[in-house]
């Protein structure tokens, strides 16, 4: 029996889609009515499949391109603009083809019968699930360019705070990779000229001297194994963190690093406790908010965390009290959210939380770049400047053995 895929308006006149099994085209509508819904679109299951332009899993958005278009698209739509005349707009001034068949596919959904957030939906990688669940919550409040507004600062928030840990871990990660590559650089190409040299003079070398040549000698005569040993360690630790158990060890090392793990933990509980606030304040269930936080999150402990709260909402208790017995959440950051739910201000108060987290991160990231910056220049000159001590102390040998 063939598939028919279809968009429909259910009996509150919600729009609906879906997939249902006929014998004929004509009887999706008879099936349809039978369930209570009223079909405004139906076509083969492989037709719709394939007349779409989108790929598999939906085109890919830019974080910079999806706050632009939903700035321009709540601007629009708060001055009476339709919707459809709104993304219309959008791709029409563009000029990058992916935002164009993005924005396209959604209006053709949109014009099919599927709700705005239902078109979302159908494309993960540009829309993340917190602004699918804003723009269906818009939907049913009727304030779809108020929450767009909302949706638009809360990636402007996120893409801020990303990009903060970003610029503080870039640097380190630059001047290591600088302080090995001057390394391998002077053990395979400086070194071995200098051990031609003290090989035609005889001269007795000292221990470091000895050890640098080791070292030079083994990763000039035996790199290729050098380099498989390496791309093993990386698939090894690639693998692991793949796995349950690798995965779970590394965020723990994550959390626990000097300077870096209160960096993450801040930056972890910023974006949930934001996520959450933001969706409750917009009319989204708490359940939801908390399972949307669980699943975004990208630290297994803190899933864990959201992951206890959702249960513990669900057998009765207040959001602050799974909290409280957490060390992941500092304890005033607890209390404060008690005092929210006391006062019906919950996702007033986690926004504002959310708000004082980011600034201690922005002072973190500060922190740790002051701190690592001389960190890292000195392991860079003591790695340099043993290579150039090791390289020198021959010298002074040969020029006593000379002397003699």
């Amino acid at each position: 029996m063939p598939n028919f895929a279809y968009t429909a308006r259910d009996a509150t006149g919600n729009a609906v889609s879906g997939v249902i099994a006929a014998s004929a085209l004509a009887d999706v509508s008879r099936l349809l009515r039978a369930e209570g819904k009223y079909p405004t679109s139906v076509r083969p299951a492989d037709a719709a499949g394939s007349s779409g332009a989108s790929p598999r899993r939906g085109f890919r958005l830019s974080r910079h391109d999806l706050i632009q278009i939903s700035t321009q698209l709540a601007i629009m739509i708060e001055t009476g603009v339709p919707i459809s005349e709104a993304l219309e707009c959008i791709a029409g001034q563009t000029d990058k083809p992916t935002v164009t068949r993005l924005v396209n596919d959604i209006i053709q959904q949109i014009q099919n019968g599927s709700s705005f957030s239902a078109a979302l939906q159908r494309h993960p990688r540009a829309f993340p699930r917190v602004y699918v669940a804003l723009m269906a919550a818009s939907e049913k409040s009727g304030m779809m360019s108020r929450l767009l507004g909302r949706a638009t600062a809360y990636l402007r928030d996120e893409e801020v705070t990303i990009r903060r840990v970003r610029g503080a871990l870039t640097y380190p990660c630059i001047m290591l990779a600088f302080a090995v590559t001057t390394t391998i650089f002077l053990l395979t190409f400086v070194l071995p000229r200098f051990t031609a040299i003290y090989a035609s003079r005889g001269a007795a070398l000292p221990i470091p001297t000895r050890l640098l040549i080791a070292a030079s000698g083994f990763v000039v005569h035996q790199w290729p194994y050098l380099i498989a040993a390496v791309a093993a360690v990386c698939l090894a630790v690639w693998g692991s963190l793949n796995s349950e158990i690798g995965r779970r060890g590394w965020h723990s090392v994550q959390l626990r690093l000097p300077l870096l793990g209160p960096m993450f933990r801040k930056l972890y509980l910023s974006r949930g406790l934001r996520m959450v606030g933001t969706m409750a304040g917009s009319g989204v269930n708490l359940i939801d908010c908390v399972r949307t936080a669980h699943d975004l999150c990208p630290n297994v402990f803190y899933r864990d965390l959201w992951d206890q709260i959702g249960r513990e909402i669900q057998a009765g208790k207040q959001l602050s009290e799974p909290m409280l017995a957490n060390n992941l959440v500092p304890k005033s950051v607890a209390q404060m959210l008690r005092v929210g739910e006391r006062t019906g201000r919950l996702a007033v108060v986690m926004e504002q939380v959310a708000n004082f987290s980011e600034e201690e991160l922005k002072e973190k990231t500060a922190d740790l770049t002051r701190c690592i910056e001389p960190i890292m220049i000195v392991v860079m000159g003591a790695i340099i400047g043993t290579v150039a001590l090791a390289l020198m102390l021959p010298i002074f040998t040969i020029s006593r053995v000379v002397a003699h």
